[in-house]
């Protein structure tokens, strides 16, 4: 059994104070933008409230290199597809959605029930670049990874600045039949961002599936 020393123990204390302080400074970060993109205050007090829980939570799991950490997911339900896509931002640009029957999007991942809620460990979609959502369902499988759905790439999307590095699919819903999927990415002609849908056999350089640890909370 290896002995661990006094001073490494405080070493130790001193690093996990710093990860926490860290981690407090992104939960501050991103709700600075949801402050900034108007929404209800509400909300935001009850995001403020899982502070202690998101910090406890993060601060103990393992993050993957280059990973978000942890992330405020605003459901559909509350704002609705048109509301959330109005918070996503490429400089002045605004975004939209081209479905025009959200009630098409099924998701096929059991997410918490109780309102508001955050995932952690999440991954923009970088490392599926050039892959369709078909060909690495498989491997979020493997992985033990949980990939995103519609209303939860919309929140990425609002919280980061994914979209001028690539658009991203959301594989853990569908569109319709089970052969299309959401999709946010920006618009040909106009550059804003938008809500829209593509084949699951569909890739290109430009596109990743985000994903994120499976306990979402």
């Amino acid at each position: 059994m290896v002995k661990i020393k006094y001073d490494d123990k405080v070493v130790m204390r001193v690093e996990q104070g710093k990860r926490r302080n860290n981690l407090k400074g992104l939960f501050d970060s991103q709700i600075k933008i949801l402050e900034d993109r108007n929404v209800p205050e509400l909300i935001i007090a009850e995001f403020q409230d899982k502070k202690s829980f998101v910090l406890d939570k993060a601060s103990r799991m393992t993050i993957g290199k280059g990973n978000i950490p942890f992330l405020p997911i605003i459901p559909s339900a509350y704002l609705g597809y048109y509301g959330l896509m109005s918070m996503v931002k490429i400089e002045l640009k605004s975004g939209h959605t081209s479905i025009i029957n959200p009630i098409l999007i099924k998701d096929q991942i059991q997410t918490p029930t109780n309102g508001l809620y955050y995932i952690f460990d999440v991954e923009d979609g970088e490392s599926t670049r050039n892959n369709s959502p078909e060909s690495v369902i498989q491997t979020f499988e493997e992985q033990s990874r949980s990939p995103l759905i519609a209303d939860e790439i919309v929140n990425l999307c609002i919280i980061t600045d994914v979209l001028y590095r690539h658009y991203v699919y959301a594989i853990g819903s569908r569109f319709g039949n089970f052969d299309k999927v959401p999709a946010v990415y920006l618009d040909g002609s106009s550059g804003f961002p938008e809500l829209g849908w593509l084949y699951i056999y569909h890739s290109g350089d430009y596109w990743g599936s985000p994903s994120c640890d499976i306990l979402r909370a």
